[in-house]
């Protein structure tokens, strides 16, 4: 019996740290315009938990100012202050140097 309740601890322990990361309250967005040179033309987020895909910044991600309706969703998660679910491309960088990746679906529940 003491076995599976260390098992069960062991096992809630672990799903939290696999789910903490991509998942969270956005903190911050950051709104960058044609004229910027490192990094046009995006909006920039960052959420509680940070992120993890592949090689990607763990601090901070990026919504292409073309994907209006994602960068809609972060502004209303944002001010709403609900928790959002990212999902980003671990192959596209907008921001080379720092290995930043680009979002390519967010998803809020109720």
């Amino acid at each position: 019996m003491k076995n599976k309740i260390l098992l069960g601890l062991f096992l809630s322990a672990l799903s939290s740290s696999v789910f903490a990361a991509n998942e969270g309250k956005i903190t911050s967005i950051a709104f960058a315009g044609a004229n910027m040179s490192s990094h046009p033309d995006i909006v920039q987020l960052q959420i509680e938990g940070g992120f993890e895909s592949g090689d990607c910044h763990t601090g901070i991600a990026a919504i292409r100012k073309s994907d209006t309706h994602l960068v809609s969703a972060a502004l209303a998660a944002f001010s709403m202050g609900k928790p959002v679910k990212v999902f980003l491309n671990a192959h596209e960088y907008y921001f080379p140097s720092q290995k930043r990746c680009v979002i390519t679906m967010l998803t809020m529940a109720k």
